[in-house]
């Protein structure tokens, strides 16, 4: 397999990680608008996408590499892609912190938090939705 299709093949990858967190987070954000309310359900939708464009910044960094990249590049983007993944996830909570204080109150924190973590189920679940990329 050459470099470009290995760059292909990383972007893939990268997109599909990003498109089975999305589902998840609509289906998420759907479910609990149903079972509670709108105020939950923006809660669970807030803590999705923080975890979302994180994520996606992650895996475009990290995942989409220039052809010919060397083991050591390969290292450094993962290394930047988390500490910038870190920093997007402390700065949109501190932003939901400062701007939506209804949302860190009661069952709509604990929504909040929830949504988050449940979006990172898109890491188990990707490899199995996406097997085929994977071989």
């Amino acid at each position: 397999m050459n470099s470009s299709n290995v760059n292909k093949s990383g972007t893939k990858l990268a997109f599909g990680f990003i498109g089975v967190q999305l589902v998840i987070s609509l289906l998420l954000v759907v479910s609990t608008y149903i079972v509670f309310d709108r105020k939950m359900s923006e809660a669970a939708l807030v803590g999705c996408m923080i975890n979302v464009i994180a994520s996606a910044y992650f895996a475009i960094v990290s995942l989409k590499l220039p052809k010919n990249a060397s083991p050591g590049m390969i290292l450094a983007r993962f290394y930047v892609g988390e500490v910038g993944k870190f920093v997007i996830v402390a700065v949109c909570f501190a932003w939901v912190f400062k701007f939506l204080p209804e949302l860190i109150q009661g069952r709509h924190a604990i929504m909040l938090f929830v949504a988050f973590l449940i979006a990172q189920v898109a890491f188990v679940v990707t490899p199995l939705v996406l097997e085929k990329d994977f071989n």
